[in-house]
């Protein structure tokens, strides 16, 4: 009896050592909590320091600029920002903003104060794109050009980072988000902007936008000086497009249709029973209109299927058309619907280099 008693000691003894092991087994680990503040501090460090020595500062003509207090009013010959976009064995290339050129001396400074003579490429007032090549030498050799990202994957409310040269200060990244995608403001052919709040302020045009793999996704092109957090950016899609006319032919190539147009009162559509629609009011000589038996009067409701619904709406769409591009007009002639096919011309052709 005695031997049975000491036999259930024991056993007691060992389930009760087996299920405070099984207990200390399954008691869950603590997790380690994750500082994502400082995770995102990180990011942006690291973002600024990959790409600040191929965000630059234009000089062009003396400008004055009349700053906030605390600084003075000075002279400054700073008008922008740019960002280097491509190497070869000889040069750099340089895209900034065409407003900021305003003179055949053109200067470009990289990080750490570096100077060097630019040359102007060509440039393009109605995108407000111009190319600069910098001949490479000893002290910008390892300068490469910034990663290009795709705008499509910006969502709103995604993280960006805007870097130039606001008024005179050299270097600067701002921090924001993407407030808006493609915002249209009706004063160019290449709109489509991504909207953010991200400051933007005078002498960032031309600068990157970066999302936050350190890509540029965008260009800075505009700011409403009368509001506060509200910039525009060209995505980088329609830049570089720009970008690969100009480096070949100095200039932009531009679709040209040769008419004149005017809007349809309201009247006059409902007495013709359609939406929209621009009336011919003058067909020029030679032109690719001209060719294709459009005449004046002639009411033009479609391109390609798509409504048109505003003179400069028109503009818009030629303007960004590449010559030898055919399209499908779709007209109402004496109330009756034509289709008439266009072959669009070169409105500079005279002037484009080979």
């Amino acid at each position: 009896m005695a031997k049975l008693k000491i036999f259930y000691y024991f056993f007691l003894i060992g389930l009760v050592f087996t299920f405070s092991c099984e207990e200390k087994k399954e008691k869950p680990k603590q997790e380690k909590k994750i500082d994502y503040v400082a995770k995102i501090q990180e990011k942006i460090a690291s973002i600024v320091e990959n790409t600040k020595d191929s965000i630059v500062t234009v000089i062009s003509s003396p400008k004055h600029i009349k700053s906030y207090q605390p600084f003075e009013d000075f002279e400054t010959k700073s008008l922008g920002s740019g960002f280097v976009i491509e190497k070869d064995e000889k040069f750099l290339y340089i895209l900034t903003n065409a407003h900021v050129i305003e003179g055949k001396n053109i200067k470009v400074i990289f990080n750490k104060d570096n100077q060097k003579i630019a040359k102007l490429v060509g440039k393009d007032d109605k995108s407000d794109i111009a190319v600069l090549k910098v001949e490479i030498d000893e002290g910008i050799k390892n300068i490469k050009p910034l990663k290009v990202g795709n705008s499509n994957k910006l969502k709103v409310g995604y993280f960006v980072l805007s870097a130039g040269s606001p008024y005179n200060l050299g270097h600067t990244y701002t921090f924001g988000i993407v407030s808006a995608l493609h915002r249209n403001l009706g004063f160019s052919a290449y709109e489509d902007y991504i909207q953010t709040d991200a400051p933007i302020n005078p002498g960032n045009s031309g600068g990157a936008l970066l999302n936050m793999n350190g890509e540029v996704v965008g260009m800075n092109i505009a700011v409403v000086q009368s509001g506060e957090g509200i910039g525009f950016a060209l995505p980088i899609e329609t830049v570089l497009e720009i970008y690969q006319l100009i480096k070949k032919y100095g200039k932009v190539p531009r679709g040209w249709l040769g008419v004149l147009v005017q809007k349809l009162s309201k009247r006059a559509q409902d007495k013709l029973g359609i939406k929209g629609g621009l009336v011919v009011i003058k067909v020029f000589k030679n032109s690719p209109a001209k060719k294709a038996g459009i005449k004046v009067g002639d009411i033009i409701l479609k391109i390609n299927g798509i409504p048109i619904t505003s003179p400069q709406n028109l503009a818009f769409f030629i303007q960004r058309l590449k010559p030898d591009t055919k399209l499908t007009l779709d007209i109402l002639r004496n109330k009756k619907p034509l289709k008439i096919e266009v072959i669009i011309e070169n409105s500079r052709i005279s002037n484009i280099s080979k």
